[in-house]
């Protein structure tokens, strides 16, 4: 979806888009002309409804051409599962801007207090991908009610005026996310703007909305993932025909390794990520048939996310060592992907805490 002109346009402006903290003006035109943050928005609603291969598609492509850029278009196309919970009148207000983008958190780490009509809200996130332009903010609570009610988890949506944003991003990779800590405090939110992610009532159906969430999510963070590291292995491939004179110079047998170091690590990254979308289209035809998913579905898909991730950071890290100085340098276009192949990996949905993937690579 992504043209050959914007592709040298994304990468022509990633250094500075780096440097700023977000995506360049030029860039979110472009994003929202394309609706790449609709990808799961339904079609009646302005959105640009993309089954679930189709759209992982799209979020490898976007983040093969800029990490930071593929991770916007995904977190903010998956913020579209929204539209089935939330009131359809809310929706309507807020889903049809064509500038729209939720930024936001589902950690439970704020409060909202029942009112008449509405709830006070107060808390702080972190980590609200795109903070520095979203359209609408989305927030987890816990319930401070004194009836039956209290405890319980709701999520909350906040206009950016009932918003206070920290640019704390001053991460490794990914630096032009603007995934920064959000405030709200005592800021009334209407009864109608309360939502449950949870809720089996769907106000506007498609097939990926009842795709089981964390499959669904990490697959999303997976594919992202792989788009950079295909960037990575591409540039590697570039930056190492750039060196064949000097690491061929008085007999020197460097230029052939690196090559094979190179080879063998996209390779293998390769016939992963082979493997990860043969199981997303299985996964996603038995979904359409309506066949129920079991457990050993859903640990198929987190496996297979995990492992991809996995394959590419291991094979990036190994190959990079070898590039020479050149590389170590923040403004290098491999040490800018290298960083965001690492940041984007490092989502606790990729990342293997029990050592099940020991057996499997």
């Amino acid at each position: 979806m992504i043209d050959a002109q914007m592709t040298k346009v994304i990468r022509a402006q990633a250094q500075t888009m780096e440097q700023e903290g977000r995506l360049s003006d030029e860039v979110l035109e472009y994003i929202y002309d394309k609706g790449l943050f609709k990808l799961f928005v339904p079609v009646e609603l302005g959105g640009n409804m993309q089954p679930l291969p189709e759209a992982l598609k799209i979020f490898e492509e976007a983040a093969w051409v800029d990490g930071s850029f593929g991770w916007l278009v995904q977190i903010g196309s998956g913020a579209g599962f929204f539209a089935t919970t939330m009131a359809p009148d809310q929706v309507r207000t807020f889903f049809t801007a064509r500038d729209f983008y939720i930024a936001g958190s589902d950690r439970p780490t704020g409060t909202a207090q029942k009112t008449d009509d509405g709830y006070i809200v107060n808390g702080t996130w972190p980590f609200a991908s795109a903070a520095a332009h979203a359209s609408l903010f989305t927030a987890t609570c816990r319930i401070e009610s004194g009836d039956a009610d209290d405890g319980t988890q709701y999520a909350f949506a906040f206009t950016p005026d009932q918003v206070a944003v920290e640019a704390d991003w001053k991460a490794f990779g990914m630096k032009a996310t603007s995934s920064h800590t959000i405030h709200v405090t005592n800021a009334f939110v209407p009864a109608e703007r309360r939502f449950d992610v949870t809720d089996s009532h769907f106000h506007f159906d498609h097939p990926v909305y009842h795709y089981p969430f964390l499959p669904f999510a990490a697959a999303n963070i997976a594919s992202t993932t792989i788009g950079i590291a295909k960037h990575f292995f591409e540039a590697a491939r570039a930056h190492i025909e750039t060196k064949k004179a000097s690491w061929t110079k008085e007999g020197s047998k460097r230029y052939d390794h690196v090559n094979e170091i190179l080879d063998g690590n996209e390779a293998d990254f390769l016939n992963a990520r082979e493997e990860f979308y043969r199981e997303i289209e299985k996964s996603w035809d038995t979904h359409l048939k309506g066949a129920p998913f079991d457990n050993e579905d859903m640990e198929a898909i987190s496996k297979q996310s995990k492992i991809v991730a996995d394959v590419a950071v291991r094979g990036a890290q190994h190959l990079y060592r070898y590039l020479g100085m050149d590389v170590v340098m923040e403004d290098n276009l491999l040490n800018r992907i290298y960083r965001d192949l690492h940041t984007a990996s490092q989502h606790g949905l990729l990342v293997d805490t029990e050592d099940e993937l020991e057996d499997l690579l």
